[in-house]
């Protein structure tokens, strides 16, 4: 027997398929987003599940479950641990999002505040797995306290 879904409307984007598991038919249905999402959060975990860092949004544009533009940027990088700590906070006006490599770009203003430390500058690229910022361009470091570099 199968059931019409008279809930799924023509105007929205939706992928649904159909699949033939040991003679039973299985519905499998992923919505995909047709507008921007606004004002959003969206925690990603490790595998020791403890938050490793917290993507937020003023509106993030769906390209693939993979990738996503995301204006507004606030990205709050954690410890991944019981602490919780946060590391660092990274905002931009605007930042292109690979999800599953944990990376995020932008050519855009970067601005990042971390324990004792402030960054600025212009097109940026963040490595969440190898916990590294690169800036390219403009680049500005504020240190609170003192830095010794001979030790």
């Amino acid at each position: 027997m199968i059931r019409v879904l008279h809930s799924i409307r023509p105007n929205k984007w939706f992928f649904v398929g159909i699949a033939l598991m040991t003679g039973t038919w299985t519905l499998l249905a992923q919505m995909i987003p047709d507008a921007p999402i606004q004002h959003f959060r969206l925690p990603m975990f490790g595998e020791n599940g403890y938050k490793k860092w917290e993507l937020r949004g003023l509106k993030g544009h769906y390209y693939s479950e993979e990738r996503a533009l995301v204006e507004g940027l606030e990205l709050v990088v954690f410890s991944g641990d019981e602490a919780m700590e946060v590391e660092n906070r990274i905002r931009s006006p605007k930042a292109l999002i690979h999800l599953k490599e944990s990376r995020a770009e932008g050519e855009s203003s970067l601005f990042v505040v971390g324990p004792g430390y402030e960054i600025q500058g212009r097109n940026w690229l963040w490595e969440g797995l190898e916990r590294k910022i690169v800036v390219r361009e403009s680049v500005r470091v504020s240190f609170a306290g003192t830095v010794d570099i001979l030790d």
